[in-house]
Formats: structure tokens, C-alpha cells, sequence
């Protein structure tokens, strides 16, 4: 099981042999006597890729849960299970990243100094199965029902400009006027609705504009050059804003608030995973706070 496990995790029977130091002979043969003690198919083998079949996806779920659990009973019979050890792949953003989950990584390895941290950040959604991703911080709606996961917080978006931008093509001074500046924008949405509110009121903004990109960091550095007015959570202009390179437009109006999430495989969040969003819970919980905060200063 654990050997299936590495090999769903690795995508590869060659990088799972390599792994752990055996030869891709005896890792192909001990998978297909599991297939056959199984009586059914696993993996879906091509001469480009493997992965996992309609079967070979459940029983993963439930294999990751069955060896958690036997590395905490281990652990515990041990007298280890509050000092956990080994690697922790994580995914999220790259914005993320830097401001939220690198800041938290110190003190967690004060605290818990055997962890070593596998950090992926990457603005596309990560495959957490193929990349072996013990947890992910994701940002807005969750798209896959598949996994599972835990709200740890929600920040307002609200609209931000550089005052080189408003210098050179002044500031909307209604909602109205939003479709008419330029946008700074995620290059996957090809038409960008930004629906607006202020109290009860709503508005939905069809905005454009000379740049795209697939970065929220590379979007906020487009918009603190003074390429168009950017839409974000206050945590990631935060830095702009304090160094008064970007300035809050329309104050009075927002987005819809961007929740972040915790995703995983399946079952119970254990282990090092369970112990890392513990301790990055008050950080995102400060840090949406403060985008609450500097959204309501702005304001006035």
C-alpha cells in the first residue's frame, strides 16, 4: 500500500523505484500483485503518463488514511506523536507564498524542528495527487467537490490605482465610470465582470485593458507601475499601499470578499498538515483582519 501510495504520488513507476531505491522491475510487479489481489485495475498505463483509474483514485483515498493512521498509532506507541517528522509539500500562490505561508515557516520549525518544508507555489491549481501535496492554500471559489477542506478566513477586495495612473487619467469618481479606465487583469478571464457593491447596492463593471497576466504578484506590480486599476484583497497590496504606491479608488465600493480555504486528498486533516494549518491560522486570520482594517481606513 505504501509503495502504491509513492507511485500515485511520483506519477512514475521509474521515479518511485528511485525513490526508494529499488529496481522499476520489482515496483511494476508488486503493483500489478496488488492490482491482482485486488481484483481490479489501478492505474491507467500509456506509453506518456500514468494515472490513476476511477478505482485506483478511491483506494488512494482511503490508503493515505489507513497509513496516517498507522504512523500516528507509531508515533504514539513511540512516545513521537508531538513531534512529527518528514517532508510537508505544500501549494498556494506565489503571492501567497511570500506573504503569508513563507513568514509563518520560522516559527513552526522552532517549534517542530525534524519538518522539512516542500514549498510549490504556482498561481495554476496544482494537481495535489500528482505533485504529492500534503495541503493547499487556495484562494476564491473552490472548483474540485472532490477535495476535501476548511475555510480559514475571507477578505474584501477593493479597487486600487497608482497615483501615477490617476495622475495621467484621473480617478472614477462613480462605479459607472470603472468600465471606461484601464484594467489590470488575470489573463484566463477573456470578458472581466467586476461585480461591485456598496451597502445594497450592486453594479458589475465590464473592464479591460493593455495587460494581462497569470500572477496576482506580477497583476499588483502591473498596477503599481501605473498600468490600470487592479481589484484586490488588501493583505496583497498591502506593501504598495503602505509605501503609498498604490492608493484606494472609489473607496466607498467593493468586491466580493476572496475566501481562503485549506484543501486536501481526503479523510481527517492529520499529522504535520494538521499542525501547520493550526499555526497558520492566526496569521491569516491577521492578515484578513488587516485587509479589513486598511480597506476601512482607506475609506475615510
Amino acid at each position: 500500500m505504501q509503495l502504491f501510495v509513492r507511485v500515485a504520488d511520483a506519477g512514475s513507476f521509474s521515479r518511485a523505484a528511485a525513490d526508494l531505491e529499488l529496481g522499476q522491475p520489482t515496483v511494476s510487479r508488486r503493483i500489478q500483485d496488488l492490482e491482482a489481489s485486488l481484483g481490479t485495475t489501478l492505474f491507467q498505463r500509456t506509453t506518456r503518463a500514468l494515472s490513476l483509474t476511477e478505482a485506483g483514485e478511491r483506494f488512494y483515498r482511503r490508503a493515505v488514511d489507513i497509513l496516517t493512521e498507522f504512523d500516528e498509532a507509531e508515533a504514539e506507541a513511540r512516545g513521537l506523536e508531538h513531534s512529527p517528522v518528514g517532508l510537508l509539500r505544500i501549494s498556494c500562490s506565489h503571492s501567497f507564498a511570500r506573504r503569508v505561508v513563507a513568514p509563518a515557516v520560522p516559527g513552526f520549525l522552532a517549534a517542530y524542528s525534524s519538518i522539512r518544508f516542500d514549498l510549490v507555489s504556482d498561481d495554476s491549481l496544482t494537481d495535489l495527487v500528482s505533485e504529492g501535496i500534503d495541503i493547499a492554500f487556495r484562494l476564491g471559489e473552490l472548483r474540485d467537490s472532490r477535495l476535501m477542506a476548511k475555510k480559514l478566513g475571507e477578505a474584501p477586495q477593493v479597487l486600487w490605482a497608482s497615483p501615477e495612473y490617476i495622475a495621467r487619467h484621473g480617478a472614477p469618481q462613480t462605479v459607472e465610470e470603472v468600465g471606461n479606465h484601464n484594467a489590470v487583469v488575470f489573463r484566463h478571464n477573456r470578458q472581466t465582470v467586476w461585480d461591485l457593491s456598496r451597502g445594497n447596492e450592486h453594479f458589475e463593471a465590464r473592464v479591460d485593458g493593455p495587460f494581462r497576466a497569470s500572477s496576482g504578484e506580477t497583476l499588483l506590480e502591473a498596477a503599481a507601475g501605473g498600468l490600470g486599476i487592479l481589484l484586490a484583497p488588501a493583505w496583497l497590496a498591502s506593501e504598495c499601499f503602505g509605501d503609498q504606491r498604490l492608493v484606494r479608488v472609489l473607496p466607498e465600493w467593493q468586491g466580493p470578499s476572496l475566501s481562503i480555504h485549506a484543501v486536501w486528498t481526503s479523510g481527517k486533516l492529520r499529522g504535520k498538515a494538521r499542525l501547520f494549518v493550526e499555526h497558520i491560522e492566526p496569521a491569516i486570520a491577521h492578515a484578513c483582519s488587516m485587509a479589513r482594517l486598511e480597506a476601512a481606513t482607506a475609506a475615510r
